[in-house]
């Protein structure tokens, strides 16, 4: 079977689609991954066989950084309030994510013209994809990376990918969407039908240096705000947290990515040690907690590791997901100048963080895994491509 994968462009979207299609290959399956921007490079590197679909498109200015990092941070979290609150993507994301996917439609559907995929598996909001199948008649798989069921979602989306449609002369109607979702029922928020999948954190590869090789001497922690803030909003937001580490006997890790702009942050506690950019997995084992922005893939790639995670959530789902891991007893959330030694003292030793962590640790890694799902979607694509034959 041939599976195509669509994603849009950002780390985010292609790294919670790699367990299923590594699961794929293992079972002898042929995987592409057609994309474009950062992830084309970001696929390869994964061992992926990558089409680009959109070479030299300008994706930056469809989501261009305006103002100060503190109006960005501003207009952000207006943003992700929004979200909270209605437990939906915001139609101006769905028109940004228009543009986006009118930029790859053509690339993507002339490649799956060529290649003919049994099954199309794509990232949220990957409209492209969508486009695809309903040409080719063929079963299109959502692959999430959020908590929120939005089982409407492709329909809202559907108006925004119109000029596709209508340049290809492709019916703007959907066809057949079966959503995967990544955590268990319990965990998901919002409406929807979907089949929960074991999310598989996936992180990059790295030459472990020899501090993170070595045993520890006393609590390690890293401080961590993902790929996308610390361009958009900065890392200002960190001082309180780091004056707060001052005061506590424990390792704090920097980890905010390459040539981050630390100036706004002053000297930093003599406990404090910066790294360049450090695989999240690589981390994770050597931890006794973890704060971050609240991101859905930080959250739950925490959660697999059963650690104590504080959540300062910025934008987006951010709030939704700080919620739901204070609601399964495994973190804090706090916003950045609520961050004290106590808060610290809190997520390092606080005994019954740790023992809700390491349980939602156990019932996670006893969900079905992608190996799991396979034969699933195996026996989908078989389906759709039998109801072909009889109508043809």
């Amino acid at each position: 079977m041939r599976v195509l994968f669509a994603v849009s462009p950002g780390l985010d979207h292609l790294y919670p689609a790699l367990g299923l299609a590594s699961a794929f290959r293992v079972a002898g399956h042929d995987v592409v991954v057609a994309t474009a921007g950062v992830t084309v490079e970001a696929g390869v590197r994964a061992g992926l066989t990558v089409r680009d679909v959109a070479p030299g498109a300008d994706f930056q200015s469809i989501f261009p950084k305006k103002g100060t990092p503190q109006e960005r941070t501003r207009a952000m979290r207006e943003r992700g309030r929004e979200i909270t609150a209605s437990g939906v993507t915001p139609d101006v994301i769905l028109e940004k994510f228009g543009i986006v996917n009118d930029l790859m439609a053509d690339g993507t559907l002339r490649f799956a013209q060529a290649w003919r995929p049994d099954l199309v598996v794509y990232s949220r909001l990957q409209g492209a994809a969508l486009l695809t199948a309903r040409a080719l008649g063929i079963p299109a798989v959502e692959n999430g990376y959020s908590f929120l069921r939005e089982g409407d979602l492709p329909s809202r989306l559907l108006p925004h990918l119109a000029p596709g449609f209508e340049r290809h002369g492709v019916p703007l109607e959907l066809p057949p969407v079966t959503a995967l979702y990544f955590a268990p029922q319990h965990m998901m928020r919002g409406e929807g039908e979907g089949w929960p999948m074991r999310f598989v954190p996936y992180h990059g590869g790295c030459v472990l240096p020899d501090w993170l090789a070595e045993p520890r001497t006393r609590k390690r922690v890293v401080v961590t705000l993902g790929t996308i803030v610390p361009g958009v909003a900065g890392v200002g937001s960190l001082s309180s947290v780091l004056a707060a580490a001052r005061g506590v006997d424990a390792e704090v890790i920097l980890a905010l990515g390459d040539d981050p702009d630390l100036a706004p942050l002053g000297p930093l506690p003599d406990n404090v040690r910066v790294v360049g950019w450090t695989p999240l997995s690589a981390l994770l084992p050597t931890l006794d907690g973890i704060i971050h922005h609240g991101g859905a893939g930080t959250t739950l790639a925490a959660a697999h590791a059963g650690v104590p995670q504080l959540a300062m959530p910025y934008g987006a789902d951010n709030w939704i997901n700080a919620e739901i891991a204070e609601t399964a007893g495994v973190g804090l959330s706090k916003e950045p100048h609520e961050v004290d030694a106590g808060v610290l003292e809190t997520l390092l030793h606080d005994e019954g963080l740790r023992k809700s962590a390491d349980a939602l640790a156990g019932e996670l890694a006893a969900q079905p895994g992608p190996d799991a799902m396979v034969p699933r979607l195996e026996a989908l694509a078989h389906a759709a491509s039998q109801t072909a034959s009889s109508r043809s």
